[in-house]
This record gives structure tokens, C-alpha cells and sequence, in this order.
């Protein structure tokens, strides 16, 4: 139920992106009873729902990105996959520093670009990154 009501907030956000976006409760059940129906049956219970989980991931994911514009396509598959690790869904740690850090971007302004071919934004978001945890020296 916590998955189905997680994907279900997450999609109906989409309007944000593009007004056109607009799925109704009565498909996401329709779409999440197909999912249930396709499931392979398992006589252990842990089993029943890591396999009705993936399927109604897969099955809701390829009827949403089926119907969004190609540029919007990533986007939704970037914001199903953050909401995922946050959530501790996924087998990847979830960093919630590099995870902002992607977000806001930020760069180190006043060190000199050594590098002719790296535009001097691209050298100072290299510089702050090598200042998070994990990329020292980098």
C-alpha cells in the first residue's frame, strides 16, 4: 500500500513538469490490478510481494513514461529513482549530502581554471565536489 501511494504522488506531481500530465486514480488502480494479475504466484509470502512490488513498479512505470514528451521521459525516472533510495527501496545507499549536492550544484569561485578545455563554472564544481566526502582528491 505505502509503495502504491508513494508511485501514485510521485506521477500525479508530473502536472508540475507539464500541464498535460494529468492521471486519475481510477487508471493508476486499473494499471496496479493488471500488475497484481501478472504476478507470478509464490507459496512463500516474502517472495509474493518482492515479486508484486517489482511488477507494479515496472507496470505503472511503463504506462506513465509511455504518454511523457522524450525530454520528460529521464526526468520522471530520476524523480521515481531519488524517491526510491530516500525511501531505503533500493540495495543503493542513499547519501543525502551528495543528494543535495547534486540538486543545488554548487562551485568554488577565485581558483584559477588550469584546464584550457574545462569551461571555469565546470572547474569550480569540480573544485566544491572534491570537498564532499567521498571524492577527496578526486
Amino acid at each position: 500500500a505505502a509503495e502504491g501511494s508513494m508511485i501514485f504522488f510521485l506521477i500525479i506531481q508530473l502536472c508540475f513538469i507539464e500541464h498535460m500530465y494529468q492521471y486519475s486514480l481510477d487508471s493508476f488502480v486499473a494499471f496496479l490490478n493488471k500488475a497484481i494479475e501478472r504476478t507470478p504466484t509464490s507459496d512463500d509470502m516474502k517472495e509474493r510481494i518482492k515479486r508484486l512490488v517489482s511488477m507494479i513498479r515496472m507496470t505503472i512505470f511503463r504506462w506513465v513514461n509511455r504518454g511523457l514528451f522524450e525530454a520528460h521521459k529521464l526526468i520522471f525516472c530520476a524523480m521515481l529513482t531519488f524517491k526510491l533510495l530516500q525511501l531505503g527501496q533500493l540495495d543503493e545507499e542513499f547519501n543525502a549530502t551528495h543528494f543535495q549536492f547534486l540538486l543545488r550544484a554548487p562551485f568554488s569561485v577565485g581558483m584559477e581554471n588550469p584546464l584550457d578545455w574545462l569551461p571555469s563554472k565546470n572547474w569550480g564544481l569540480v573544485l566544491k565536489l572534491s570537498e564532499q566526502e567521498g571524492f577527496e582528491g578526486f
